[in-house]
């Protein structure tokens, strides 16, 4: 009889993990990303401001060696569509957006005083635009049927369900996706000794590009980090949460309100445009909340930046606050070493289970 019981209580719990997880969030295979595409990013990144031919002539080689959709949106939009309004060369920049289109490709356009991308006013002179955009909308209105936040783990090497790994939970910024929070965050030391979970937002901007929710995010990045922690060896006495600018954002709101058990904040030049009440800094700092903040000296997100080093200061919450010289609003040079270091730093003083 008892055994009987045990048999109906597994099923019933298996019956209800799907509706208690996956309802907001799914989790995607992982997928490494292709070391050559990383070369060649590399490469790309080096000549990107000094010649536009190159870069165009270099991505449209590439298109023939990746089948990858994501690798190929960046080599037609990222690169050579932006290459070839560079040069001025608008038509040869609409055929490759149409050359994406017909292989499922949707864009994020956007007309009137500030266009995006700033070159669409010179497409919209062009024949053919008109039913491009219509399709552009078509694709854009298909997709966001099925979409929900996603999220994709990273296994340590060697990895043994017997150990108990710290997380490093990574959101992107404004828009993003997985495959770019991938590619920022390369290390070692997070490829060796972390679980890694990267989440991306619901909302479809493109059909490799999403956006978080304004509001209503919370619950969907808590549910995939519940999901998470009964489905791998986490330790959760060491949870450190991260992301650049608004996943930077993000990132606070659920260190500070702890939405989530974190034990670390990675912040990557954040946007943070609000004040928190005083008692999520005074609670954050009793529960021993440490905070790392890389920025640059002429983001123009500095001042609030330097604001929240300040409250962490006033409040008693731990922080390493990096200002790089002449960066802006981006990842510094030798950004690995600094990721490194800071992942170091916050598990500093943590003790395994």
């Amino acid at each position: 009889m008892k055994q009987l019981t045990s048999i109906l209580l597994l099923i019933i719990i298996t019956l209800t993990i799907p509706s208690l997880f996956g309802q907001e969030i799914r989790e995607l295979p992982f997928k490494a990303l292709n070391p050559k595409f990383i070369t060649l990013k590399k490469t790309l990144k080096e000549i990107n401001t000094t010649d536009d031919q190159k870069s165009i002539d270099l991505s449209l080689e590439a298109l023939d060696k990746f089948n990858d959709k994501n690798v190929r949106f960046d080599l037609m939009v990222w690169e050579s569509s932006v290459h070839y309004a560079n040069l001025k060369q608008y038509n040869q920049c609409f055929e490759i957006l149409k050359q994406g289109q017909q292989e499922g490709m949707f864009y994020y356009i956007r007309s009137g005083d500030r266009p995006f991308p700033a070159y669409i006013p010179e497409l919209e002179k062009l024949d053919g635009y008109e039913a491009f955009l219509k399709k552009n909308q078509e694709l854009s209105d298909e997709a966001a049927k099925t979409s929900k936040a996603e999220f994709m783990v990273q296994l340590p090497d060697n990895y043994s369900e017997t150990n108990h790994y710290p997380l490093m939970l990574i959101m992107h910024g404004g828009w993003g996706n997985i495959p770019d929070i991938q590619y920022s965050y390369i290390s070692e030391k997070l490829k060796s000794e972390f679980i890694v979970a990267y989440f991306q937002g619901s909302i479809i901007r493109a059909s490799e590009l999403r956006s978080f929710e304004m509001e209503g995010w919370q619950p969907k990045i808590k549910q995939g980090y519940e999901e998470i922690v009964a489905k791998y060896a986490v330790d959760t006495s060491r949870v450190i949460v991260g992301g650049p600018s608004a996943g930077g954002y993000r990132s606070l709101i659920l260190g500070l309100e702890h939405i989530i058990p974190v034990s670390g904040l990675l912040l990557s030049f954040p946007v943070y445009p609000r004040d928190s009440d005083t008692s999520v800094f005074i609670q954050s700092a009793e529960r021993g909340l440490k905070v790392a903040m890389l920025c640059g000296e002429n983001d123009w997100a500095i001042q609030q930046q330097k604001k929240l080093g300040y409250l962490l200061d006033k409040y008693g919450i731990r922080n390493r606050f990096v200002v790089f010289p002449e960066e802006g609003h981006g990842f510094p040079e030798n950004w690995s070493y600094y990721l490194n270091t800071s992942l170091a730093y916050l598990l500093e003083n943590t003790e395994e289970n």
